[in-house]
């Protein structure tokens, strides 16, 4: 699986999809379950026929397509930080963050760690 190589120094578009960073992006050969159907277990879920196969990966936002992939005004931004992944990067947790999405104390996390890395650019 290859990983876009990202300049912690450079913030990032919040126009392009972070992929792999994004929790909820499905790898090449993964599956997820689309149906927007709310399960009692996680056996359930996992189990489920509805579960569809990303053959070169794909979103898999569970309320909808994320405009960061498709482009479109119309959908909403469903980033969600995907911390193991970012943590083995070495990239910060709030690195791809909306800070327009995010609640009161995270966007101060954020603000903070906005200035520390892209003090010019914060």
């Amino acid at each position: 699986m290859e990983f876009k190589n990202w300049n912690i120094d450079e913030k990032p578009s919040l126009e392009e999809c972070p992929r792999h960073y994004c929790f909820c992006w499905t790898p090449p050969g993964g599956e997820a379950d689309l149906s927007r159907k709310i399960y009692d277990s996680f056996a359930d879920a996992v189990s489920s026929p509805n579960r569809v196969t990303f053959l070169h990966g794909g979103c898999a936002a569970p309320f909808g397509p994320c405009k960061r992939e498709t482009k479109s005004n119309l959908n909403h931004d469903c980033y969600e930080s995907h911390n193991r992944v970012l943590k083995k990067h070495e990239l910060p947790e709030l690195f791809f963050c909306n800070p327009e999405n995010l609640d009161e104390e995270d966007k101060e996390k954020y603000k903070k760690m906005a200035k520390t890395i892209w003090s010019s650019n914060a």
